[in-house]
């Protein structure tokens, strides 16, 4: 099943840097050749795979340590920092890769003030990503965390329903048993509180019966 959900995942990844690839390609390229193209596809396929694998072992790493249900104010701090220290490293790498080795700008060039905005940019977008996979994540371990408790209460209602049909079970017939053979005893020694225990025991069954659901 997870097999099958990372094929899914890897095909989704695959078709958002595709696509943003040909964005790129058709409105900011010159030169519009099969090369290009394949330049623009690179760059998307770094940028797209890049921060989400690393955003997904970001948030399955605190997963395992730090569940939402359980330590969610520990998993929130961790997300905050963990994010922000991520995505900023993460950014300075990749526009490395693009700018400096991909498209040969010169690498003093690269840490200068003209790109520093290009980066603040690129990690702000990052940032609001990661957030929202972050916030999903929190949603979904919510919703799993009530439906959990919603299958746990159900099991719990129908083992107590279960011993209570047991126990009803095994008490009617020994109390129906037990109450006749004092009435069988009483109607020889004392007519008066035989008729007496009938009553009674006639108003226990009525309550037994309009009780008994």
């Amino acid at each position: 099943m997870n097999s099958g959900k990372n094929l899914k995942s890897l095909k989704l990844l695959f078709w958002i840097s595709f696509v943003l690839a040909l964005l790129f390609f058709v409105l900011d390229n010159e030169v519009k050749n099969l090369n290009s193209f394949l330049i623009s596809f690179l760059v998307s396929v770094l940028y797209t795979f890049g921060y989400s694998v690393c955003n997904f072992w970001l948030n399955h790493t605190l997963d395992q340590y730090y569940p939402w249900r359980t330590q969610t104010k520990e998993r929130a701090i961790g997300a905050v920092v963990g994010t922000l220290v991520l995505n900023v490293l993460l950014t300075y790498v990749l526009n490395y890769i693009n700018f400096v080795i991909i498209q040969n700008v010169p690498a003093d060039e690269f840490f200068s003030r003209a790109y520093g905005f290009t980066n603040w940019i690129f990690i702000n977008i990052a940032l609001l990503i990661s957030a929202f996979l972050h916030a999903r994540g929190f949603m979904m371990s919510m919703k799993q965390s009530a439906k959990s408790e919603v299958i746990e209460q159900k099991l719990i209602a129908k083992s107590a329903h279960a011993q209570f049909e047991s126990l009803k079970n095994q008490l009617d017939p020994h109390f129906l048993f037990n109450s006749l053979n004092v009435l069988s005893s009483l109607i020889d020694e004392n007519p008066v509180q035989a008729q007496s225990f009938t009553v009674s025991m006639s108003k226990i069954y009525r309550y037994v019966l309009e009780q008994k659901d």
